[in-house]
């Protein structure tokens, strides 16, 4: 005669573990949504220098600051997934676009495959050179030739020497600073080119490339937070 008792007391226990491992899959999901995916405090607030910090105390609260809704993460067959810039941020009155990127450790596992490297790369290692281009339409009199690239010019830029990294379990971040960026009418676009930098070639085409601005979207304003004027006060107090 079977022992109803234990299958009762069995059937109980795999419940109570089945629960358990929906509930640690949930907490496992939300941590990598809200905490995981959080910037480092170092990284989180805008970094300060001469130019931001002279533009905000000559304009105040006008000081403009501004971005775009873009799309974030590279999706290119080569390089789904890669990289993502998670903040955006164009200042017109510092001639400055400042930028967060930010790559999984897969990034780098992926890395080496691609570029067949005998080992993955430290993670802590410089892996990558980041620049701006900015296209400009030589033709302003004619926008619908602008898909055309002998109508458009290239600037590219190179951020300020003094950047910001730091990194999280899953994420290594970079904030860069770029001065003296100007987006005006003639402005087409504003791209940001990531190349490996043991394959760092301006004529070819970038390992990630994503757009953080087109004349054809709207600007989206930023509004300085509590740790961005901290950061412009520490910087004034220091220089």
């Amino acid at each position: 005669m079977p022992n109803f008792r234990k299958v009762r007391i069995v059937g109980r226990i795999i419940r109570t573990l089945l629960v358990l491992l929906v509930v640690a899959i949930n907490a496992l999901l939300l941590w990598r949504v809200f905490v995981s995916t959080k910037p480092p405090r170092e990284i989180g607030h805008l970094q300060a220098n001469e130019a931001l910090v002279s533009a905000y105390e000559t304009h105040g609260t006008s000081l403009t600051l501004r971005y775009q809704e873009q799309a974030s993460i590279t999706r290119a067959e080569g390089n789904y997934g890669y990289f993502s810039v998670t903040q955006c941020v164009f200042i017109p009155e510092a001639e400055q676009v400042q930028i967060v990127l930010r790559y999984n450790n897969s990034t780098i596992r992926h890395l080496a495959e691609d570029y067949t490297l005998d080992e993955i790369p430290d993670r802590e290692n410089h892996l990558f050179d980041v620049t701006l281009v900015k296209t400009t339409d030589l033709t302003p009199e004619d926008s619908s030739d602008n898909i055309q690239p002998e109508t458009l010019e290239k600037t590219r830029y190179s951020p300020n020497e003094n950047y910001l990294r730091d990194t999280t379990s899953l994420y290594t971040y970079y904030r860069y600073t770029f001065d003296g960026v100007c987006v005006d009418d003639l402005t087409v676009g504003v791209f940001v080119d990531i190349f490996y930098v043991d394959d760092l070639n301006y004529e070819e085409k970038a390992y990630g490339t994503l757009c953080i601005y087109d004349d054809g979207s709207e600007w989206l304003a930023y509004s300085l937070s509590g740790a961005d004027k901290a950061a412009l006060a520490a910087w004034r107090e220091e220089n």
